[in-house]
């Protein structure tokens, strides 16, 4: 999944997760604004392309700065990659407007022994982000034409879960009910609410995770 995709699927998918779970759609290998910051927290804004992908996390990153002068950044040298998703792509309306960016962050990665990796965010950061699973992402098909890619039918999703920033652990359809104490088991408040959560609640998963972070303050659980 190395260019921006868009999934017709994406529509469906909307009226169970709204806005609070995204579909993946890829790097962005066009120019188009946005930034990066690197592992020394240095913020470069411009023209944002990513030129390589390796395990569908940018690999190669190209910032053209606003005096022309072009940069690129190996992918371990970034903490941060955000691109501007270009006002055309909404066309097919399965993008939702609010969706403004495509963001890659560092992150752990569970997959990969907990070493970090750029990930693409699919949920509002909190105390509990949501992030693309590469491995756990399955398609039917896909055909390509432009800079697009359109998938079609993926039948699968799963999430790298990030908590506190640190604790990163897979959750998918048939393991959410196990991860429930693990996740959501420190805010009282939000247990009360949801004391707990079977495969049904799959789709909606990322409205949880948004409840829990509006229940729960970053660090301190609400009683």
């Amino acid at each position: 999944m190395n260019t921006l995709k868009i999934s017709f699927f994406a529509a469906l998918l909307s009226s169970t997760i709204g806005m609070a779970q995204y579909v993946p759609l890829g790097a962005i290998t066009s120019w188009t604004d946005g930034y990066v910051v690197t592992t020394d927290n240095d913020t470069i804004r411009g023209k944002v392309r990513v030129g390589a992908m390796v395990n569908d996390a940018p690999a190669s990153v190209v910032v053209r700065t606003a005096d022309d002068k072009k940069v690129t950044f190996k992918g371990e040298k970034l903490r941060l990659v955000a691109q501007n998703i270009p006002k055309f792509a909404y066309a097919t309306g399965a993008i939702p407007r609010e969706r403004e960016q495509v963001v890659f962050e560092r992150v752990p990665n569970p997959r990969k022994d907990g070493k970090t990796a750029l990930l693409e965010r699919l949920s509002h950061p909190g105390k509990i982000t949501l992030y693309f699973d590469a491995s756990g992402w399955k398609k039917n098909a896909e055909y390509t034409f432009g800079n697009f890619t359109i998938s079609t039918n993926p039948r699968d999703l799963s999430f790298v879960v990030v908590k506190d920033q640190t604790n990163a652990r897979i959750v998918k359809k048939g393991t959410i009910d196990d991860e429930h104490e693990a996740l959501f088991g420190d805010c009282p408040a939000f247990v009360r609410q949801f004391p707990a959560a079977t495969r049904r609640d799959w789709n909606r998963f990322g409205e949880i995770v948004e409840a829990y972070n509006r229940t729960c303050v970053i660090g301190q659980a609400l009683n």
